[in-house]
């Protein structure tokens, strides 16, 4: 199959030291509403037309736009980033033009290339389809969560607490704290295995960002997914969710009521997704269907009353929080009516049912006390558990959630719950050794513990904790029958003797799930 990318990396027209009309983000895709059709977005710092062709492969037909630029006066830098420009040298000009077109009425299961004309520079690459709704083929998307990208993550290598030790261990090098990589060649190795796998759909659960209202920090992330480091959502959409620091401001105002409102709307700015029906909290949760699949994407951010054992974030009040944009997760609320009725919609339809959202309910991890418990991290993950009759009701698959930056798998009323916080960012590990409280009488394996740590000296030979990703396979089984085989990824770092890093392998753990599922007949 063809596929070809091209960025220019030298300009062909300069202006103040940037291109002009350049690419700052390149096309990236979402999905657009649940009938198939596709969002192809990409922005610029200079108020310049592009040009996009899109054509199915082997076929005569081109079609030609020329959407009109928007400039997105939320995505400004904010004075404090202004004043560190000169420690980031790949800051861009402060304007962000956005491109956008809606590419419907395309064949399903067709692969399509596209390319767009942008000043000087040329990008092309091409995305399939996906069947239509119900259609029994076979399905490959990927889930991780945590990548929480930021500048800093080029150099920085986060604490990396022990996991236990195989037998044959000679037992963690003393004074090795922090790991191997730094977060940004972490999740630069994960994306590249990620591309490899072609999935159809990517599922990121939230904490996309260190800071939802710092700038540098979404540059940071579409350097890697859509700009100079990687370009994965140029061929696969991407179903993201708001986590908790889409919420935060980081260095512009923290959990300020006005920074969270800020933060949200830099989210809502990169991710136009498929309507719910309530104007208010649009594009904070939707459905997408995917051939025989579909996701149910909820917005954990809060629960009401606030700062109860319903709530999930201690640092947002809705009685202070300025917008309206910020939908309660309580039982009854217009996001739990919405949630009923996309699950009852998706299980008449026969189709295999996925939820996605942020706050882990079932974990050993350290946001899974509840607020008003002793030493709760303020970031609790126990009040999503509300859901699981639901998702029983409904013959849920599986739940993907991030928040801890562990590997956890569960399972919950036949329901797995996945932790997949393992992108790039945070090593976070079980602590129901260390507080009982935190114990998961659900819990299946979580890699902290069940991925042994083999050491050889400072080489490490095997095991331990590392950034990854889920690999998830629907194959249609039979006439009505489905096999889900769910695949823990992840990115290992091969040592030396003395322990230097000399190269990265990507394995697979040693607990591949997978289930097999009867669709029962579409009621008429």
């Amino acid at each position: 199959m063809y596929r070809k990318t091209v960025i220019s990396l030298v300009c062909l027209v300069a202006f103040s030291g940037a291109c002009f009309g350049q690419f700052r983000i390149s096309p990236y895709l979402l999905p657009a509403d649940s009938a198939g059709a596709v969002r192809l977005t990409w922005f610029t710092d200079e108020e310049v037309p592009g040009k996009l062709a899109v054509w199915e492969l082997h076929a005569a037909d081109t079609q030609y736009y020329a959407p009109a630029s928007v400039l997105v006066k939320a995505l400004d830098y904010s004075a404090l980033e202004e004043s560190e420009r000169d420690s980031f040298p790949d800051m861009f000009r402060n304007a962000n033009w956005k491109h956008t077109v809606v590419l419907k009425g395309l064949k399903p299961r067709a692969t399509y290339g596209y390319q767009v004309i942008q000043g000087a520079e040329r990008y092309t690459n091409e995305f399939a389809v996906a069947p239509e709704k119900g259609r029994r083929e076979r399905i490959r998307f990927v889930a991780f969560a945590d990548s929480e990208t930021d500048p800093e993550g080029r150099h920085t290598k986060r604490p990396w607490t022990a996991g236990k030790q195989a037998p044959e261990s000679s037992g963690r090098p003393q004074g090795l704290d922090n790991y191997l990589l730094t977060e940004t060649a972490g999740f630069k190795a994960n994306l590249r295995q990620i591309k490899m796998e072609k999935p159809d759909f990517i599922v990121l659960p939230g904490d996309i960002v260190q800071g939802g209202g710092y700038q540098r920090a979404w540059d940071e992330f579409f350097f890697h997914t859509a700009g100079k480091f990687d370009d994965v959502l140029g061929q696969a959409l991407l179903l993201p969710a708001i986590g908790n620091w889409e919420n935060f401001g980081a260095r512009n105002g923290g959990y300020d009521p006005q920074a969270v409102f800020q933060s949200r709307a830099k989210y809502k700015a990169y991710f136009s997704l498929p309507g719910n029906g309530h104007r208010s909290y649009q594009d904070t949760y939707y459905r997408a269907d995917y051939g025989p699949v579909t996701v149910i994407t909820l917005d954990s951010s809060n629960g009401l009353p606030d700062s109860t054992d319903n709530d999930t974030n201690i640092n947002i009040s809705a009685s202070t929080y300025p917008g309206d944009d910020l939908p309660d997760i309580s039982r009854g609320s217009e996001q739990w009516k919405w949630a009923e009725a996309q699950l009852r919609d998706a299980h008449e339809a026969g189709q295999l049912i996925f939820v996605q959202f942020h706050h882990i309910p079932y974990s050993s991890g350290g946001h899974i006390l509840p607020l008003t418990a002793e030493k709760s991290s303020g970031q609790a993950g126990v009040p999503m558990r509300a859901y699981t009759p639901m998702f029983k009701k409904y013959d849920v698959v599986a739940v993907i959630c991030g928040h801890n930056e562990s590997l956890e798998h569960s399972l919950v009323d036949g329901i797995h719950f996945w932790d997949v916080g393992i992108a790039g960012d945070g090593l976070g590990y079980s602590l129901d050794d260390l507080d009982p409280r935190r114990f998961n009488k659900y819990r299946q394996w979580v890699a902290h513990v069940d991925a042994p740590e083999n050491w050889r000296g400072r080489q490490l030979l095997s095991g331990g904790k590392h950034y990854g990703h889920l690999v998830v396979d629907v194959v249609p089984k039979g006439t009505q029958g489905y096999e889900v085989t769910m695949t823990p990824q992840y990115i290992f770092p091969l040592t030396d003797e003395s322990g230097q890093v000399i190269a990265t392998e990507t394995r697979i753990y040693d607990h591949v799930v997978t289930t097999s599922l009867r669709i029962p007949p579409v009621r008429q």
